[in-house]
């Protein structure tokens, strides 16, 4: 399909149609009422809700992963409503392109325009670094050495 494309366009049909009634199929995104939200989906989404509720209160850092505004009320919106809430929590956006955070959210928030492999390490590299600076030998966290 790519090597048919020209410029941003796929040739139409090349675009997947259902097998039921024929019509042009479309990516699975939250944008109407067809989106579907299987067991499996409402499974998710209560541990998703226990870990929010179980860290009010806490410090927490929310790490948003290449998030733009395609749906942006389903986690971009939401996290930063939940910085603004919740005093000890903090946010990091990494996206290329799309990375800009709310004066609002003043030092708590920051947005990291690179690639997300690279800045993820560097985030690693340097917190890593940060730590063997200050003798914490601890494992107060999850990254790995």
């Amino acid at each position: 399909m790519n090597q048919a494309r020209k410029g941003c366009r796929v040739p139409s049909d090349l675009v997947p149609h259902c097998p039921v009634c024929g019509g042009s199929m479309a990516m699975h995104l939250r944008c109407d009422q067809y989106f579907v939200e299987e067991e499996h989906w409402h499974e998710a989404a209560g541990r998703y809700a226990s870990f929010l509720n179980g860290h009010f209160g806490e410090k927490t850092v929310l790490l948003e992963l290449g998030v733009g505004f395609n749906t942006p009320t389903i986690i971009r919106f939401p996290f930063e409503k939940m910085v603004r809430e919740h005093e000890g929590w903090s946010l990091v956006r990494l996206n290329l392109g799309e990375a800009a955070v709310p004066d609002s959210l003043k030092e708590r928030a920051v947005g990291i325009n690179g690639d997300i492999l690279k800045s993820i390490g560097d985030i690693r590299n340097r917190f890593l670094n940060e730590r063997r600076e200050n003798g914490d030998t601890e494992r107060k966290t999850r990254i790995s050495d």
